[in-house]
């Protein structure tokens, strides 16, 4: 798998915003790279980009629960664009667990997107690519914890 490694120009300016840069990490992916959600519905690689870049998004915006994510995309204009039907919270967790290396290339680059931006106006200084890392590490379990406590919660009633 080739990890996207999409930078902020020289001047530090990207006039793009954060779905053309997350677009832009996905698109550099090998759609072999993916696994698609296991389950009865049949996703395309298509989906399994759409998916990825889904949550690339999500994350980057700290929105993190897939059952929130699910009803945003079932009731979402694009609905009917998925080739196996839309994405289920159990699919959407199974989708992270099997391509979190992906997912977490592409959610570096959406969040190095946003602190370039932040630099721009002079909210940070200087952009930490280390710590950039480490950010979407701590998202990624932020979502696992998330759907965990909703699912324990769910099965508790």
């Amino acid at each position: 798998m080739r990890i996207p490694t999409q930078q902020p120009s020289d001047t530090g300016v990207w006039k793009e915003s954060l779905t053309v840069a997350v677009e832009t990490a996905v698109s550099h992916l090998d759609g072999n790279a993916l696994t698609p959600p296991a389950g009865p519905k049949r996703f395309s690689a298509v989906d399994a980009k759409r998916l990825l870049a889904l949550l690339s998004w999500s994350y980057a915006r700290e929105l993190y629960s897939s059952a929130e994510i699910h009803i945003r995309l079932r009731n979402g204009r694009i609905a009917e664009l998925w080739d196996g039907g839309v994405p289920d919270v159990a699919d959407i967790c199974c989708f992270r667990i099997e391509n979190r290396r992906a997912l977490q290339a592409c959610l570096q680059v959406a969040l190095r997107f946003l602190a370039a931006k932040k630099s721009v106006f002079g909210i940070v200084s200087r952009i930490n690519d280390g710590g950039i890392a480490t950010e979407a590490c701590r998202r990624i379990f932020a979502a696992i914890f998330i759907d965990n406590t909703e699912a324990t919660a769910l099965a508790t009633l």
